[in-house]
């Protein structure tokens, strides 16, 4: 008797547990509210179909290459848990419609609480859907991931460990397309073995030694089962491409002790960032993320981001050089006449421009240097040369820039740009040079 009591208490604590969620209803939606059709498996799901590029508009490429890190060992098998900013949003959210809303929004399981009553147990009972694990949500995270990324031009690289080898090339070095990239992605089937990221991350420097330009690395990850060594391979990457390389991680599931691994090994490279997966659930968020790995604000869309730009609001069209400053080159012939030193009227129009734009940065100064062909001596062309800068600085300097903001010098035919064996290219060497530069402090 006493053996049949307990049993039949046993059965009805579980029925208790598993069925607790579905005695909470949500109050009705509106007829004019539209509604997603919720099912166990819908919870923390990646809509693939609402992802695509991002818009690169005011902005320009940040890197060249990059690799994304997948992590298909055994312990992704475990079943997804909301990342602890997923729980605190719950927990601290007073909005009695939250149930609702967050069920239109996400999916999962239909639960309801009222006023301020906390929502953690009610998450960790109602979100358990034991079929829905680490790995599926990580591979729909980063189907998504690849659906955002914007044709760059860029180089790319796919590396997993576990599962199928230790460590293992599936995609690359490559020029990146996206088809090719989701169908390496496809690929990843499965998920068992260790979590040798280390070792991985000492592969990945290898994949990138030939790879010119700036550089990116992209874990996505729970960070179980790794500790000291995955962090100093990730310092020792740094070490290696020094400012030509920076760590993004993303960590799957709640677990906190590789979320802080994860965390470590971004904070390596100093310029990434460490992110939960839950945190990339909607468009904008994957959007932005996508932004900050790929893509640097270039506001004048010269093609020189704003952190690096010396001359911001230069106008569209306007040649500029590696500092984002009008890289302006003028021939001769369009300045002045053969063998002459006062201005013509196309020569005034392109100093009134230079005047205009040292007027409106104060923070910029000038260097203008003079070049002529080889037809004359050095001595004579050296004063020709003298005397066309000169012309340049005085007029400009009579527009009210301050002489002390303009630089000059003269080179005659010692610096050529082509070749003076022919009359094309002695045209070409007559010139006037105006390289703009920031003030240095």
């Amino acid at each position: 008797m006493q053996y049949g009591l307990f049993l039949r208490i046993l059965l009805l604590f579980f029925f208790l547990i598993f069925t607790g969620c579905a005695d909470q209803q949500p109050k009705p939606l509106s007829e004019n509210t539209a509604v997603k059709k919720i099912t166990p498996n819908t919870y923390h799901t990646f809509n693939l179909e609402r992802y695509q590029p991002v818009d690169t508009t005011g902005m320009v490429k940040k890197i060249d290459n990059f690799v994304l890190i997948f992590d298909p060992s055994a312990s992704m098998t475990e079943t997804y848990e909301a990342s602890d900013e997923c729980i605190t949003c719950h927990t601290n959210y007073k909005d009695t419609d939250f149930a609702q809303k967050h069920e239109v929004k996400y999916g999962g399981h239909t639960f309801a609480e009222r006023d301020n009553q906390s929502y953690t147990a009610r998450c960790n009972e109602c979100h358990h859907d034991y079929l829905y694990t680490k790995f599926k949500f990580a591979t729909q995270l980063a189907a998504c991931f690849n659906k955002t990324i914007p044709d760059l031009n860029l180089v790319s690289v796919l590396r997993t460990f576990g599962y199928p080898v230790y460590s293992r090339l599936a995609h690359g070095p490559a020029t990146y397309t996206q088809k090719s990239f989701a169908r390496s992605l496809d690929k990843i089937f499965d998920a068992d073995g260790a979590s040798p990221l280390a070792p991985t991350l000492k592969n990945v420097g290898k994949d990138l030694f030939k790879l010119k330009g700036k550089k990116a690395v992209i874990i996505v990850s729970d960070g179980k089962d790794m500790g000291k060594k995955e962090i100093l391979a990730a310092r020792d990457l740094k070490a290696r491409y020094g400012d030509d390389i920076c760590i993004y991680t993303v960590h799957i599931g709640s677990d906190k002790s590789g979320r802080q691994v994860l965390e470590k090994i971004a904070a390596a490279g100093f310029c990434g960032l460490s992110v939960a997966g839950d945190n990339l659930l909607s468009k904008k968020e994957m959007d932005d993320f996508v932004k900050e790995i790929f893509l640097e604000k270039d506001s004048d869309s010269d093609g020189v981001p704003d952190l690096k730009d010396d001359c911001p609001g230069t106008l569209p069209g306007l040649e500029v050089d590696e500092n984002g400053c009008w890289k302006l080159i003028v021939f001769g012939n369009i300045l002045f006449d053969f063998d002459k030193y006062n201005l013509k009227p196309e020569g005034i129009k392109i100093l009134d421009q230079v005047a205009a734009l040292l007027k409106k940065h104060n923070f910029l100064d000038l260097h203008i240097s003079g070049h002529t062909d080889n037809y004359g001596s050095m001595e004579y062309n050296i004063k020709l040369s003298k005397n066309r800068v000169m012309s340049g600085f005085n007029y400009i300097k009579e527009k009210g820039v301050t002489p002390q903001r303009i630089s000059t010098s003269w080179h005659s035919f010692s610096i050529p740009v082509a070749s003076n064996a022919s009359s094309t290219g002695r045209a070409l060497n007559r010139r006037l040079e105006f390289k703009f530069k920031k003030r240095d402090k």
